[in-house]
């Protein structure tokens, strides 16, 4: 069964793996502390849902595949706002990425966002992250105030927040709000 929802914010578990090992954590294994999924499965779940507005996180390895699946999902590109994490300098390999993307895109026509936050907000988010993989409590407030009476959703939450649905493996699993069908994806190729 299809959901609608007036916005579907997601942070989808990108098939990847942890960088090179560091000196401070020899005993690190490569794979992330949480199950990844394929693009394929990704746009599985996003597909089970109906929706004018998608804002959904990428990091710079999916940037474009992650575009191209809300594309064929219907909705257009309207702006990549990139969360400046704030970090400072760490070890790295080459260049320490300390930004991700929230990709903000719409089905035609754009919903109209509240008129007096029109110029309020610019494509850079900054905040400090806190733990691997928790997004900034700056995106929820801007999608809040840019969409304050509209029904959302947040796929693969890992917490609840007040006024959205939603669905995450790191919930407690009475407490969600999508079908129970969804919470068996697997990953594949």
């Amino acid at each position: 069964m299809i959901k609608k929802y007036d916005i579907i914010y997601a942070d989808p578990p990108w098939k990847q793996a942890k960088g090179g090992k560091r000196r401070c954590r020899p005993n690190q294994g490569k794979d992330l502390d949480y199950p990844v999924l394929s693009i394929r499965d990704i746009k599985d779940i996003l597909g089970n849902y109906e929706s004018e507005t998608l804002f959904m996180w990428t990091i710079d390895k999916f940037l474009f595949k992650a575009q191209e699946m809300g594309e064929s999902l219907g909705f257009k590109l309207h702006a990549r706002i990139i969360w400046d994490k704030t970090n400072g300098i760490a070890p790295a390999f080459t260049v320490r990425y300390s930004h991700e993307y929230l990709l903000w895109m719409y089905k035609s026509p754009m919903p109209k966002i509240e008129k007096d936050v029109r110029g309020k907000y610019t494509t850079v988010l900054r905040e400090k992250a806190t733990k691997h993989s928790k997004k900034p409590v700056c995106a929820y407030e801007l999608i809040e105030s840019l969409y304050p009476h509209q029904s959302r959703i947040e796929l693969f939450a890992r917490n609840r927040r007040e006024g959205w649905a939603s669905w995450g493996n790191e919930l407690d699993k009475h407490s969600q709000d999508v079908p129970t069908a969804l919470e068996e994806n697997k990953c594949t190729d």
